[in-house]
């Protein structure tokens, strides 16, 4: 019996011992710290992911219009594309495109990196009588600007600069022929 109270002195000595609170203090600090440091690193990569993922995801779209351009600009017969895949990939990216825009510019604050705050979406206008006012004429999106619309336009402007010079041809090949003769 009187080992265990030996022993229990010792134990009761070093719990409560001043030392001892110190250093557990300091081990429940430091391990907070590292905890929420390697939470901060892990965020950090998560927004590094995901604005990586938004570079491929705009490198891939842009890279898939110049060569569709690119194809379009190669045939020579006019052939009507079926729409559907277009339709639903614009679709697509107009439902991911606000809340894409915000959590991106917020993970390249988180990084940061400078960023502008995403352009807020014009509301859908309400149906209002008229107004004796003329309305301005819509803007017309520089020929830079790659979408749908404005690569399809592309892809007419190559098809009626090749029948231009398709006409051209064979003009110049009978002025050629009445100056030889």
């Amino acid at each position: 019996m009187e080992k265990i109270k030996i022993q229990a002195n010792k134990v009761g000595e070093l719990v409560f011992s001043a030392d001892t609170g110190v250093t557990y203090k300091k081990a429940f600090v430091l391990t907070w710290n590292i905890l929420r440091e390697t939470g901060l690193l892990l965020w950090l990569v998560i927004c590094f992911v995901f604005v990586g993922g938004e570079w491929f995801w705009k490198t891939s779209l842009d890279l898939g219009r110049k060569t569709r351009v690119w194809y379009e600009g190669l045939q020579t017969s006019t052939t009507e594309e079926p729409k559907s895949a277009t339709a639903m990939g614009q679709s697509a990216l107009t439902a991911l495109g606000s809340s894409t825009e915000t959590l991106l510019y917020k993970a390249k604050k988180q990084l940061g990196m400078e960023a502008e705050p995403p352009a807020p979406k014009p509301a859908k206008p309400l149906a209002t009588a008229p107004s004796s006012e003329p309305t301005p004429p819509p803007s017309i999106t520089p020929p830079a600007a790659t979408t749908p619309s404005s690569v399809e336009s592309q892809a007419e402007i190559v098809e009626t600069t090749k029948k231009s010079t398709a006409n051209e041809l064979p003009v110049q090949e009978e002025k050629k022929a009445s100056e030889d003769e």
